[in-house]
């Protein structure tokens, strides 16, 4: 697995020649919010936020943009899934492991290419796993701020999902030791830092589930080429800091129009 697949410390430069490589795409995503730790317990109200904006991003502008790479309406699950014993560092293989127990229980359905799972991590877990490169809030090696992946389930589906770490002000610290190229900004709340990574990873796991349909020339998705360049969208009157991703028809980085 390529780093370029999750959210660096620095953004990715491009020519913007994104092209399908030819993978599929989520053409209707199916968002299934997922909550990892034990302190979502008391922070019950942050967790209603996030999952107050992943409702209002996929009714956003973002999806117009999305609709150029061939992903369509999207939809957003409101029963959260919430697993207060996990904790610790977890390896991909981890997680991995833990989503096919969802299934092999029935506490998911078994995916049919649609369902989309953001899995959130509250404040007690790190992401070490150097081989695959993706260390996550961590004391030192850090590599990324977020990233998506996939498997194939023991029903023989794939299986999508992104991880989104806690994004506390240590864990940016760790990741980028002060550099001002750092996509993700400590004058920023914890909640701006998690819905820009959340806009990051949604769009690069709908348009490259697989990790072999939209990137550039370069390996890029469409979201690596914009990190730490933000916008703000508005849905009902709620406004969310968010990242900007790639427009190839515009060929510039935008929240869409």
């Amino acid at each position: 697995m390529d780093i370029k697949n999750g959210v660096g410390a620095k953004r990715a430069d491009s020519a913007g020649d994104f092209t399908n490589q030819g993978g599929p795409v989520i053409q209707n995503p199916a968002v299934q919010p997922v909550f990892w730790g034990a302190s979502w317990n008391s922070n019950q109200a942050d967790m209603q936020r996030l999952q107050q904006f992943l409702s209002d991003l996929v009714a956003s502008s973002l999806m117009n943009l999305l609709a150029q790479y061939g992903v369509d309406a999207a939809t957003v699950n409101p029963s959260p899934l919430v697993s207060l014993d996990v904790s610790g560092t977890l390896t991909d293989a981890d997680i991995q492991a833990r989503v096919q127990s969802y299934y092999t229980s029935g506490t998911l359905p078994e995916p049919d290419g649609n369902q989309a799972l953001m899995i959130f991590l509250d404040d007690s877990i790190g992401v070490n796993d150097p081989a695959n490169g993706l260390v996550l809030c961590e004391p030192s090696g850090d590599t990324a701020f977020g990233y998506h992946n996939f498997f194939t389930t023991q029903a023989g589906n794939p299986s999508y999902y992104a991880i989104i770490p806690a994004l506390a002000d240590l864990c940016v610290t760790e990741s980028c030791s002060g550099s001002p190229s750092c996509t993700l900004s400590l004058s920023d709340t914890q909640e701006q830092r998690r819905t820009e990574v959340t806009t990051h990873e949604f769009s690069e796991m709908v348009t490259d589930p697989q990790l072999n349909a939209w990137t550039d020339a370069q390996g890029n998705e469409i979201g690596d080429v914009c990190g730490g360049m933000n916008g703000t969208i508005t849905v009902n009157g709620r406004s969310w800091k968010v990242q900007t991703e790639w427009d190839n028809q515009a060929g510039v980085c935008t929240i869409g129009s």
